[in-house]
């Protein structure tokens, strides 16, 4: 899998999620059981939608992903948060916590995988270096580099 394009999957999802965040922020808070919470998502949405225009804006998206998962922290945070025993709606949050916990692990997935800096740890090299073929590591295999180190003959 290519960590580039799941880097731009991702800033799109942020931008939708935030922007869902932001315009329904209230009757999220009521759907998960935290109801005088509704200003905090949509305060999460604004931080979610610059996420993910930082992640398209950048040529290495890296500190974008980075970013999400950061804010992936304070999410799980705020909905571990809802669970007491007054809410009501302990099973939307446990689906809701389930579903960011999840996306949680794409997101260090991917932050992981553009740090380690292989050849395609940004657009520009990815382009230039992997979508054409031409990068050595894609070069063609021959079963004589498999057998290990060449003997001399005496």
């Amino acid at each position: 899998m290519n960590e580039m394009k799941v880097a731009r999957g991702l800033g799109w999802f942020s931008i939708g999620l935030g922007l869902t965040e932001v315009v329904a922020g209230r009757q999220l808070g009521r759907v998960l059981g935290m109801e005088d919470k509704g200003w905090l998502f949509r305060a999460l949405g604004v931080r979610e939608v610059a996420t993910g225009v930082a992640i398209l804006a950048m040529d290495q998206p890296r500190a974008g992903v980075w970013a999400r998962v950061a804010g992936d922290a304070l999410d799980l945070a705020v909905l571990g948060s809802g669970f007491t025993e007054e809410n009501p709606q302990q099973e939307n949050l446990t689906v809701a916590f389930a579903t960011v916990a999840g996306i949680t692990a794409v997101d260090y997935w991917c932050a992981r995988r553009l740090h380690s800096g292989r050849p395609h740890g940004s657009i520009a090299t990815h382009r230039a270096n992997v979508a054409d073929g031409s990068a050595p590591h894609y070069r063609e295999w021959t079963p004589a580099e498999s057998a290990g180190p060449r003997k001399e003959a005496p």
